[in-house]
């Protein structure tokens, strides 16, 4: 799991820096993010939501690296981090939030100028009932604004 997490940071780091160098068929966007959703917890299921702004690049092979950070409830404070690929307007991403720890899935919604829904199924692979507060899975749903509305 280390060495997907390192692979993870890695590739989005070198790829980003490369994006932000070569214009030609790459992007960079902004965005503010808020979520809702539920969250499985020792089978009771409790409601969240999030707040957060993040950054996605992708380049002329249409390969998403992004990464987002932010507050919520009840954790207080978020993120995730993940790569995709996106397939005309439509945008899959897996990635890795590490706080509350989750692996996710997400895709966007009716994407728009202005910007478009976003629904993630998260799952933890290490819960357990004993370790005390953690959740089994995540189901959000959001709206992703864009910042950039000039490109």
């Amino acid at each position: 799991m280390k060495k997907v997490f390192l692979f993870l940071v890695l590739s989005f780091f070198l790829s980003s820096s490369i994006a932000q160098e070569a214009p030609s068929g790459t992007s960079e966007a902004s965005f503010i993010e808020w979520n809702f959703g539920v969250a499985l917890l020792n089978e009771v299921i409790f409601p969240g939501t999030s707040v957060l702004w993040g950054k996605t690049f992708i380049n002329e092979n249409d390969v998403i690296y992004e990464y987002e950070a932010g507050f919520a409830l009840p954790t207080l404070v978020t993120g995730k981090i993940g790569i995709g690929k996106k397939f005309n307007n439509t945008k899959i991403v897996v990635g890795i939030r590490p706080w509350p720890f989750n692996i996710y899935g997400q895709s966007s919604l009716g994407t728009r100028k202005r910007g478009h829904w976003i629904t993630s199924v998260e799952f933890n692979p290490f819960y357990s009932p004993s370790r005390g507060f953690g959740q089994k899975a995540i189901l959000n749903f959001g709206y992703r604004w864009n910042l950039n509305l000039s490109e």
